[in-house]
Protein backbone atom coordinates (compact mmCIF):
# COMPACT_ATOMS: atom_id res chain seq x y z
CA UNK A 1 0.00 0.00 0.00
CA UNK A 2 1.50 3.50 -1.06
CA UNK A 3 0.03 5.80 1.27
CA UNK A 4 -0.77 9.48 -0.04
CA UNK A 5 2.36 11.92 -0.86
CA UNK A 6 2.79 14.89 -3.13
CA UNK A 7 4.18 13.61 -6.16
CA UNK A 8 4.67 17.02 -7.91
CA UNK A 9 6.98 19.51 -7.64
CA UNK A 10 7.09 22.50 -5.11
CA UNK A 11 6.21 25.03 -7.87
CA UNK A 12 3.26 22.94 -9.36
CA UNK A 13 2.09 22.91 -5.38
CA UNK A 14 2.80 26.20 -4.56
CA UNK A 15 0.58 27.45 -7.85
CA UNK A 16 -2.31 25.34 -6.44
CA UNK A 17 -1.92 26.46 -2.86
CA UNK A 18 -1.59 29.93 -4.22
CA UNK A 19 -4.09 30.20 -6.48
CA UNK A 20 -7.02 29.74 -4.26
CA UNK A 21 -8.40 31.60 -1.27
CA UNK A 22 -8.20 31.15 2.61
CA UNK A 23 -10.83 28.25 3.29
CA UNK A 24 -12.45 27.23 6.98
CA UNK A 25 -10.20 24.18 7.95
CA UNK A 26 -13.51 22.95 9.24
CA UNK A 27 -14.45 20.51 6.58
CA UNK A 28 -14.12 17.19 6.62
CA UNK A 29 -11.37 15.61 4.47
CA UNK A 30 -9.50 12.32 3.59
CA UNK A 31 -6.41 12.39 6.27
CA UNK A 32 -4.81 9.80 4.55
CA UNK A 33 -5.54 8.05 1.30
CA UNK A 34 -4.17 4.45 -0.06
CA UNK A 35 -2.74 5.62 -3.48
CA UNK A 36 -2.09 2.23 -5.26
CA UNK A 37 -5.60 1.57 -4.04
CA UNK A 38 -7.27 4.54 -5.79
CA UNK A 39 -5.17 4.58 -8.96
CA UNK A 40 -6.15 0.78 -9.19
CA UNK A 41 -9.89 1.44 -9.06
CA UNK A 42 -9.04 4.32 -11.74
CA UNK A 43 -7.25 2.31 -13.94
CA UNK A 44 -10.40 -0.44 -13.96
CA UNK A 45 -12.81 2.50 -14.16
CA UNK A 46 -11.39 5.38 -16.47
CA UNK A 47 -13.42 3.96 -19.94
CA UNK A 48 -16.09 6.44 -20.58
CA UNK A 49 -15.13 9.35 -18.65
CA UNK A 50 -13.55 10.78 -22.43
CA UNK A 51 -15.47 10.10 -25.32
CA UNK A 52 -12.35 9.88 -27.60
CA UNK A 53 -11.29 6.52 -28.86
CA UNK A 54 -7.88 5.34 -28.47
CA UNK A 55 -6.94 7.08 -25.31
CA UNK A 56 -5.12 4.72 -22.85
CA UNK A 57 -5.29 4.82 -19.04
CA UNK A 58 -2.23 6.34 -19.32
CA UNK A 59 -3.60 9.45 -21.05
CA UNK A 60 -6.05 9.64 -17.94
CA UNK A 61 -3.63 8.93 -14.77
CA UNK A 62 -1.62 12.36 -14.69
CA UNK A 63 -5.13 14.02 -14.70
CA UNK A 64 -6.38 11.34 -12.13
CA UNK A 65 -3.33 12.19 -9.35
CA UNK A 66 -3.93 16.21 -9.94
CA UNK A 67 -7.03 15.86 -8.72
CA UNK A 68 -6.10 13.54 -5.91
CA UNK A 69 -3.05 15.87 -4.74
CA UNK A 70 -6.02 18.85 -5.57
CA UNK A 71 -8.47 17.01 -2.93
CA UNK A 72 -5.46 15.88 -0.64
CA UNK A 73 -4.36 19.43 -0.38
CA UNK A 74 -7.74 21.56 -0.20
CA UNK A 75 -8.56 22.14 3.13
CA UNK A 76 -12.17 22.62 2.46
CA UNK A 77 -11.72 24.77 -0.40
CA UNK A 78 -13.84 23.50 -3.29
CA UNK A 79 -12.97 22.57 -6.88
CA UNK A 80 -13.76 25.85 -8.46
CA UNK A 81 -11.77 27.54 -6.32
CA UNK A 82 -8.99 25.56 -7.18
CA UNK A 83 -9.62 25.11 -10.56
CA UNK A 84 -7.10 27.80 -12.00
CA UNK A 85 -3.98 26.41 -9.98
CA UNK A 86 -5.39 22.41 -10.91
CA UNK A 87 -5.45 23.95 -14.80
CA UNK A 88 -1.58 24.80 -14.83
CA UNK A 89 -0.43 22.12 -12.49
CA UNK A 90 -1.85 19.60 -14.76
CA UNK A 91 -0.44 21.54 -17.95
CA UNK A 92 2.98 21.55 -16.13
CA UNK A 93 2.75 17.64 -15.15
CA UNK A 94 0.81 15.73 -17.93
CA UNK A 95 3.85 14.72 -19.70
CA UNK A 96 3.13 12.33 -22.86
CA UNK A 97 -1.08 12.54 -21.77
CA UNK A 98 -3.17 12.89 -25.02
CA UNK A 99 -5.83 15.12 -22.75
CA UNK A 100 -5.93 18.63 -23.29
CA UNK A 101 -6.66 20.89 -20.19
CA UNK A 102 -10.39 21.01 -21.05
CA UNK A 103 -10.45 16.79 -21.17
CA UNK A 104 -8.49 15.86 -18.24
CA UNK A 105 -10.80 19.11 -16.41
CA UNK A 106 -13.35 16.07 -16.65
CA UNK A 107 -10.89 13.73 -15.04
CA UNK A 108 -9.73 15.19 -12.43
CA UNK A 109 -13.46 16.37 -11.56
CA UNK A 110 -14.55 12.65 -11.37
CA UNK A 111 -11.12 11.87 -8.95
CA UNK A 112 -12.10 14.79 -6.47
CA UNK A 113 -15.52 13.86 -6.58
CA UNK A 114 -14.77 10.10 -5.60
CA UNK A 115 -12.82 11.46 -2.75
CA UNK A 116 -15.24 14.20 -1.52
CA UNK A 117 -18.18 11.62 -1.67
CA UNK A 118 -16.01 9.34 0.56
CA UNK A 119 -15.92 11.87 3.52
CA UNK A 120 -19.43 12.92 3.07
CA UNK A 121 -21.03 9.35 3.59
CA UNK A 122 -22.50 9.47 7.34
Amino acid sequence: MTVYANRFHEADVSTIESSTSDAADSAPLLEVLDLDSELTYWRNHYRGLIDRPGLRYSDYEPAVKVGLDAYMRSRGRTLEEMQDGIGVCYRRTRGASRLDWDEARTVVEAAWSRLEHRTSRP
